[in-house]
């Protein structure tokens, strides 16, 4: 037995924690971790072509690696988070959905800029474009998933006005995407 959560503890969590949570719940989470696992371990194995990547558009090194390694911590935490039901995790949750969305947005306005940037790399613009449509989509529907009533029950953020909640998101993050591709170009 552990020294941390006596056998009681264990039980009531699993009884009460574990088989409340709504199945889209579990997938969510279990999606942004692995996706943010994924994001951090590729960001090791590529060090040096995204250092390379950063001076090329004209971004500072350590902040360009800092804002990627912020961003896969911040999606394995809201999935951690998302697996116990914490409120704090709903909330990490969307605003890790909504910028997605804004960034994927904002990339689809870009896009006739992206094979001069991209020396030697002739794709059509219109796989961008369906990359890109496809990721927004994609990201939408986990935030209205995360809006629902049994999900908001869930994270006991029944009592927050959960679309004003997200419209607040989406401008937060459309300005942060917005001053990030001013900064850039």
């Amino acid at each position: 037995m552990s020294d941390l959560y006596t056998k009681k503890e264990v039980e009531d969590y699993v009884t009460n924690v574990v088989l409340e949570r709504p199945l889209g719940v579990s997938i969510a989470a279990i999606l942004l971790i692995f996706n943010g696992a994924l994001l951090l371990v590729t960001q090791l194995l590529t060090l040096n072509a995204l250092n390379e990547a950063s001076t090329l558009v004209g971004i500072c090194r350590g902040m360009f690696q800092g804002f990627i390694a912020l961003l896969g911590l911040s999606g394995a935490t809201a999935g951690v988070g998302m697996l116990f039901g914490k409120k704090w995790a709903w909330w990490l949750a969307v605003f890790y959905f909504t910028y997605e969305t804004m960034r994927y947005a904002c990339a689809i306005l870009f896009i006739p800029d992206v094979p001069p940037m991209l020396e030697g790399v002739h794709l059509s613009p219109a796989l961008y474009y369906v990359k890109y449509g496809m990721r927004i989509v994609w990201n939408l529907l986990f935030t209205v998933f995360m809006c629902r009533s049994t999900v908001t029950g869930f994270f006991q953020t029944s009592g927050i006005n959960k679309w004003k909640a997200c419209i607040l998101l989406f401008l937060i993050n459309g300005v942060m995407v917005g001053i990030g591709w001013w900064l850039v170009n």
